[in-house]
């Protein structure tokens, strides 16, 4: 699946005014395949495609891109997959190959600027010599309103991450053990052409809780009934993911406790998807999830971030707790923008992190609010 050639042209035309506007001579942007490929993320934007491996994207100011692959065997399927004219193998010495094709002023654009990301200090030293100006965040910025082909790419991997949630669901039976959820979970959309990005989960007894978010890797325990399973699920679709969130209780209903839990989420986030409107602030996400302190609950993970293709900003990270109960004025923070697609998920935790659930979704910034991207519905999931 490959965005259109006027797609295309508007994301060219995006990057080269990046470049003339900061006196740029080359780009020069890389990823590599964490986050199963997902860091790469900053150059499929310009070249359509995730390598297995590393790899590296040269833009020139004027005249074509080259692509250069990780791996030599790589090669013909990134020729097939990617539109960018020259596509070749980077060598073992990237950074050699890439100091012969630039020169001048060098854009570097690495993984992610919110970790200080970059390329490895290796290929850095082979191009240490010419004039380096780290671009990462400037360069993402052209990437965080979403076009039209984009969302309706964002909503088709929102189905397949619903189809994961959906078939947990179906398959959660006392006996099973986690690594076969994982597994059946991630079946369910491959077979439709998805791709893993995140499959966490935890499963416990919702009477004695023992942790408050899912787990990165699946334990041996099998489910028993009366369980509750947290979950994150990311499925991608030619790059592109869905986020969702919901618990899911085992031939149970949910404890009072669970489901007091359960509103306090749910009402976090109808309260934040209402106020998440063009001109809005993080600050106001802040405010508009007061409720779960208000209800004794502390949050863990960030509350929301912008996501899609790799993680960012608007962020509002587990600090916001403070400004909770009395704690004060958040600060205004960044300002949301129309077109931006954000996660939404609170996830509110009991005080001594035994307990906790979370309840969100991808959306998309409208002019009234924030769209879920998503279809299941914001309710407790019973695996009968």
């Amino acid at each position: 699946m490959r965005f259109s050639r006027d797609e295309m042209a508007r994301r060219r035309e995006l990057a080269r005014g990046l470049m003339r506007e900061l006196e740029l001579d080359d780009l020069v942007l890389f990823g590599n395949s964490g986050v199963n490929r997902h860091n790469h993320a900053n150059h499929f934007w310009l070249s359509q495609w995730q390598d297995m491996h590393h790899c590296y994207l040269v833009v020139p100011r004027d005249g074509d891109e080259t692509l250069l692959v990780g791996l030599v065997n790589h090669v013909p399927n990134a020729r097939e997959r990617s539109d960018v004219p020259n596509v070749q193998w980077g060598g073992y010495e990237p950074g050699k190959t890439i100091a012969a094709l630039v020169s001048g002023r060098i854009g570097l654009v690495g993984v992610n600027a919110t970790w200080s990301d970059g390329m490895p200090w290796r290929h850095y030293l082979d191009l240490a010599h010419l004039e380096l100006v780290d671009v990462t965040r400037e360069y993402a910025s052209l990437r965080r309103i979403k076009s039209a082909e984009e969302i309706e790419r964002l909503r088709g991997a929102a189905e397949l991450s619903d189809l994961a949630i959906t078939t947990l669901v179906e398959i959660a039976k006392p006996g099973i053990a986690e690594p076969e959820l994982v597994a059946r979970v991630e079946e369910s959309y491959r077979r439709r052409g998805g791709t893993t990005r995140i499959t966490f989960l935890r499963s416990m007894p919702m009477d004695e809780p023992n942790g408050c978010l899912p787990a990165q890797n699946p334990s041996s325990r099998r489910l028993e009934k009366g369980d509750v399973i947290i979950t994150e699920f990311s499925a991608s679709l030619d790059g592109y993911s869905g986020q969702v969130h919901r618990p899911v209780f085992v031939q149970a209903e949910p404890t009072d406790e669970w489901v007091a839990m359960f509103d306090a989420a749910r009402e976090a986030y109808e309260r934040i998807t209402r106020g998440m409107t063009p001109g809005s602030t993080e600050g106001d996400v802040v405010r508009n999830a007061s409720v779960l302190g208000e209800r004794g609950y502390a949050i863990y993970d960030d509350l929301i971030h912008g996501y899609g293709t790799d993680y960012g900003p608007p962020l509002v990270d587990r600090s916001c707790v403070q400004y909770w109960n009395g704690g004060g004025e958040p600060p205004a923070g960044r300002t949301i923008e129309e077109g931006m697609t954000i996660v939404v998920q609170p996830n509110p935790i009991t005080p001594d992190e035994r307990m906790g659930l979370q309840l969100g979704a991808l959306t998309v910034v409208r002019p009234d609010g924030a769209e879920s991207l998503h279809t299941l519905p914001f309710e407790p999931l019973i695996a009968e």
